[in-house]
């Protein structure tokens, strides 16, 4: 027996009115989260403080010492961010200085110990020249999703400058800022970029954040130079011969 017209009415309506309630009911959300993004708008403009050091506020001549090395090849690292390798508890930034050093002392012959690499840290990479003690302490690990602690610096061997370039528990074979530094590597960290993350550390803990930089910038790791600010010591690498390049 067929349905009645009455019936395929009514059906239809019913039908219509279950779309229609539908869109109004999305409508009606679509609305409250345009008001509840409109509520949640940025507040009154803070500005953010960024000290200037002078000349005499940091170790200038250090940083020139490293800037003007004599050394035929030099290259230097920009990382402005963490790049970790989980699995492997690795930073880029180190990983990729390993790999250009290794290409020239074995992969290339006759350049052994010509290159010099300098790893600049701007941005979150500046976590990376932190003591484990900075890490616990304002909880880096949970704040940046990184590891408990700075595994990412200590060395994974023995550092044996002997072992074969091929040798997985070697020196060559190891990703670590200890590596990295036993074969000459060296560090600058960005003031500015530091002056960020205690901003950020503060923000967490209700701490001021002056005092949270002084903390950062007296447990820096040994080996890492504390410069004005990251872009100023690349750009002035670069002004010296140091051929750039970039950790994204």
């Amino acid at each position: 027996m067929k349905p009645s017209n009455k019936a395929r009415l009514g059906r239809k309506a019913f039908v219509s009115g279950t779309l229609l309630a539908a869109t109004s009911l999305a409508a009606c959300k679509a609305g409250q989260k345009a008001r509840e993004g409109i509520a949640g708008e940025p507040g009154p403009y803070q500005p953010e403080f960024y000290k200037v050091l002078s000349p005499t506020e940091y170790d200038r001549r250090a940083m020139l010492a490293v800037i003007q090395v004599d050394r035929p090849h030099k290259q230097v690292f920009s990382a402005s961010v963490l790049g970790l390798q989980p699995s492997a508890r690795y930073a880029a930034l180190f990983a990729h200085m390993q790999f250009a050093m290794n290409g020239y002392d074995f992969s290339l012959g006759g350049r052994r110990g010509k290159l010099a690499t300098l790893g600049v840290m701007s941005g979150q990479a500046c976590l990376l020249s932190l003591t484990d003690a900075m890490w616990t302490k304002y909880r880096i690990g949970r704040l940046f999703d990184a590891a408990r602690t700075n595994v990412y610096w200590v060395a994974k061997s023995n550092l044996d400058l002997t072992s074969s370039p091929n040798d997985p528990h070697g020196v060559y074979q190891d990703w670590s800022a200890e590596a990295v530094r036993r074969r000459g590597g060296t560090f600058m960290v960005c003031h500015t970029a530091l002056t960020k993350i205690a901003m950020r550390c503060a923000s967490e803990n209700g701490s001021d954040g002056a005092t949270v930089l002084s903390d950062l910038v007296s447990n820096l790791r040994p080996g890492c130079l504390l410069v004005p600010s990251g872009v100023t010591a690349v750009q002035l690498a670069q002004e010296h011969g140091w051929k750039l390049y970039t950790i994204a």
